[in-house]
């Protein structure tokens, strides 16, 4: 997975002195410890940056949910919590759409509860000049220090390249391992994709910020996903927003 962007030139995006609003997108699953992880990285970001962000959470029907984590917490920035109403495993993608949907208009940080977005990241992305018509991946370190590769899964863009130009998550592809790639297909032949020389930080496996209770890289995964993307016919259009879901109340 990491030899996905070994052909994309690393870019810093030129700076400018107007921010422009940032929603993070994160799938939940299991990840009350990290999540609190997660919160207080979150606030530890300057006051003139937490200005311009905004979260959105999506449990995706997790035994552990997320509202008990956040119960009568005081957050550091606006946080808004989606629970869809099964458990099917893998369903992040569910999830990321529901995220989208109803993130407002700007840019979008899709990424998973593994990975962080230290202070600084996040001031290159609220200021950056970025281009609305590109798409752009995250250069990336493990919590250790080491430089890594690129993570396939974490992407900024406009909400309107997320729906209009790549048509968001196939959920037909949900309850199985392994279908970032087919998602990451369909973006780079949407729009040009550009690599940052901004980091997330990823802390795979610390805590419980990694699902553990499903098997990955499973064969019957692999050829479910290939024969799914196969069978698509003409006029063939992404599955979208198909589970039930509720927002939570915080």
């Amino acid at each position: 997975m990491g030899n996905w962007a070994t052909s994309l030139r690393v870019e810093t995006v030129p700076q400018s002195d107007l921010p422009k609003p940032i929603t993070f997108v994160y799938p939940y699953y299991r990840n009350a410890q990290f999540l609190r992880t997660q919160l207080a990285w979150w606030g530890t970001y300057p006051a003139h940056l937490r200005a311009h962000l905004s979260v959105i959470l999506v449990d995706d029907g997790s035994p552990d949910p997320a509202a008990d984590v956040l119960a009568g917490l005081v957050l550091p920035c606006p946080v808004r919590l989606f629970r869809v109403c099964v458990d099917v495993p893998w369903n992040w993608l569910a999830a990321r759409n529901i995220g989208a949907h109803h993130a407002a208009d700007g840019w979008l940080l899709l990424t998973d509860m593994d990975h962080v977005v230290p202070a600084s990241t996040l001031d290159s992305l609220v200021y950056g000049r970025h281009d609305p018509d590109a798409i752009y991946a995250f250069s990336r370190i493990e919590h250790t220090g080491e430089a890594i590769a690129p993570h396939s899964a974490s992407w900024f863009m406009t909400r309107s390249t997320f729906w209009y130009r790549i048509g968001g998550y196939d959920e037909a592809l949900s309850g199985h391992y392994g279908s970032d790639g087919e998602y990451r297909r369909r973006a780079t032949a949407a729009a040009p994709v550009h690599l940052l020389s901004d980091r997330l930080i990823r802390h795979e496996y610390v805590e419980d910020s990694s699902t553990t209770e499903y098997a990955r890289k499973l064969p019957a995964d692999t050829e479910a996903v290939r024969a799914i993307v196969a069978s698509r016919g003409a006029g063939w259009r992404p599955k979208v927003l198909s589970f039930p879901y509720t927002e939570v109340t915080l």
